[in-house]
């Protein structure tokens, strides 16, 4: 079982099953969900785990400024093979880094191709990760920021086939039979459209975040909608502090 990177939530909601859909919806951008996510990926990283990031919604150099504004040693881990990004805003808008371990997708990038192009490149990964030996006792994880970008490139209806079309790939391709497999993170942001549901049914755990002003500031709440193990949800605040992120559970 692989952990969440807070405490309170290994403790409250149980420990992650390897090779599971996560899907952490983030209601508001101010709510900062997907630095929640950033924080796992540091912290996984920095335990020497294998991490694929594929980057759907930022330019190279803006991720680059907030994985190390995060504390994300990204040149290290890019160096040492144990991260890689896969960009798909840049190969969507032709803007391409010669950076070690940043890869792009050739040809085009229609949706009904995504799937396949994507798996072509984790599979070429996990060729080079295997010849190094580096899946020995290591934690494998992908991570797609953010989703709900598809819909505002490709539309709501392509994303929903997308969805379809990647779900068969992930079964058949050999970059998912032949290799180990890893644990997927999806993030989607703001309105609930017909994709959220989609991607909802197919994950494994469900976390939502959402903020609202109040009298002391900020208040931001991290809903726990789905586990294999709850019944019923649980509900989290959090904050940011110098110190990083604290986490406690809601009354």
């Amino acid at each position: 079982m692989y952990s969440w990177e807070f405490k309170i939530l290994d403790e409250e909601i149980g420990k992650i099953r390897p090779t599971s859909y996560i899907l952490l919806h983030e209601l508001d951008p101010r709510s900062r969900g997907r630095d929640l996510i950033f924080e796992l990926i540091r912290k996984k990283l920095e335990k020497d785990n294998l991490l694929g990031f594929f980057n759907i919604s930022y330019p190279l150099p803006l991720l680059l400024k907030i994985l190390k504004k995060r504390g994300i040693d990204f040149e290290k881990y890019l160096d040492n093979n144990r991260f890689l990004i896969i960009d798909t805003f840049g190969s969507i808008y032709n803007l391409r880094y010669d950076i070690k371990n940043v890869w792009y997708l050739e040809g085009a990038t229609s949706l009904e191709l995504l799937s396949i192009k994507y798996a072509q490149v984790v599979k070429a990964h996990k060729e080079e990760w295997a010849k190094l030996g580096l899946f020995e006792g290591r934690e494998i994880w992908g991570v797609a920021m953010d989703l709900s970008e598809y819909e505002r490139i490709f539309s709501e209806e392509g994303t929903l086939r997308y969805i379809e079309v990647s779900a068969d790939v992930r079964r058949r391709h050999e970059a998912y039979t032949k290799f180990p497999k890893g644990t997927n993170i999806w993030v989607y942001s703001g309105k609930r459209s017909r994709v959220l549901p989609s991607i909802y049914r197919r994950s494994h755990y469900v976390l939502r975040t959402r903020s609202e002003i109040t009298e002391e500031g900020v208040k931001r709440e991290l809903l726990v909608l789905k586990t294999p193990n709850l019944s019923e949800f649980k509900r989290f605040e959090y904050k940011f502090t110098d110190k990083g992120i604290e986490m406690w559970l809601a009354d």
